[in-house]
């Protein structure tokens, strides 16, 4: 069996076994199975639906849907791999649903099963556009060997700053999760004077934002800080505009993406243009990170992990969110020759390669 065929088998275990364990949990309390019934396919629809619950159901199962189709991907046979994924798909989101009728605090959804086989039904059809992915992905490396330091420090670097996009999902800014309210004033209604400025929101949002970009220069190339500042920034503003597309309705969307978070974006481009930041942008992101870590602990009823569930990607994103300021304090007291394998290559970036390699 290939090597690249031999990782995504893996990885289709590993991630099943994940999305097992998030159904599932906590699995104490397990009743017979004479609860066990299979009404529940055709009972009504549930009569509240979230756009959390039908995010998290269609974007957990669309790597798999992914995985899927790679694994029984034949040439010439596309359509019956695809075929395959969806119905494997589907009997293994039908399967954990039935168990959840076991478990006391949980409550098999028809509708769940439908969102998780078209999060499969997505994935496959990804698929379709396999090389183009691979190709993007070469020149995504070679993006990368130009903009940024070739110790491979900085790639646990930038897979944090993917991790930052997954803590959006918060709609908080990660140093007011735990203790600030969401902001929800529409973008076309500014405040009436500034005793109607929400500043801990702008505060918050300035900080991320600065100790974002700090974070991110630490790991470029010289001669590269102010179109990366840029684009970054460009970037954080579409991932929280996105985050919040999916998760609120349309009409309070710009709430999030108030006249406070516009002005923290374009005070934080000002503070990481300035001479004597961008020159000591690791000692700065060092005492960015430092500070908010000290808010966490002055205002937030945690320090390290939040009381949320991880079943749902609103509760992900905010464990993501109170983690990630942790995680990038550390990366910036690493040395840089850290995470070096013997052939020079990160260890988790080769696995993901090989996935994504197969034919």
């Amino acid at each position: 069996m290939p090597s690249n065929s031999r990782s995504t088998l893996l990885f289709l275990i590993l991630y099943a076994g994940l999305i097992a364990f998030g159904s599932l949990y906590p699995f104490t309390g397990l009743k017979g199975l004479e609860n066990w019934s299979g009404e529940f396919i055709t009972a009504p629809l549930p009569r509240f639906i979230t756009r959390s619950d039908i995010s998290t159901n269609l974007l957990a199962y669309l790597p798999l849907g992914y995985a899927l189709a790679l694994r029984f991907g034949l040439p010439r046979r596309r359509l019956r791999a695809m075929l395959l994924a969806v119905f494997v798909g589907f009997s293994y989101s039908l399967s954990l649903e039935s168990l959840q009728q076991l478990l006391p605090g949980r409550i098999a959804s028809n509708l769940d099963v439908f969102l998780n086989t078209l999060g499969v039904l997505a994935g496959t059809l990804l698929t379709l556009h396999h090389q183009r992915w691979l190709r993007a992905g070469r020149a995504v490396r070679r993006w990368r060997a130009r903009w940024f330091i070739p110790q491979p420090a900085a790639d646990f670097g930038l897979w944090l700053l993917l991790l930052w996009a997954l803590a959006q999902f918060t709609l908080q800014p990660f140093p007011g999760a735990g203790w600030l309210g969401l902001h929800l004033r529409p973008l076309d209604m500014p405040p009436g004077g500034l005793d109607k400025i929400n500043w801990s929101w702008f505060a918050a949002a300035w900080l991320e934002m600065a100790a974002l970009g700090a974070f991110a220069a630490s790991l470029l190339r010289p001669g590269r800080y102010v179109g990366a500042m840029l684009s970054l920034l460009v970037v954080a503003f579409a991932v929280k505009l996105l985050a919040a597309t999916m998760l609120l309705k349309l009409k309070v969307v710009g709430g999030v993406l108030s006249l406070e978070t516009l002005a923290a974006f374009l005070l934080a481009f000002w503070f990481l243009l300035i001479p004597q930041v961008s020159r000591r942008r690791h000692a700065a992101a060092l005492l960015l990170l430092l500070i908010i870590l000290g808010l966490r602990a002055t205002y937030a009823n945690y320090l390290v992990w939040p009381i949320a569930s991880l079943l749902n990607i609103v509760g992900l994103a905010k464990a993501v969110a109170s983690l990630w300021p942790w995680l990038a304090l550390g990366a910036l007291l690493l040395p840089r020759h850290a995470f070096v394998n013997r052939r020079g290559n990160g260890s988790l970036s080769k696995f993901f390669t090989s996935i994504m390699s197969r034919r």
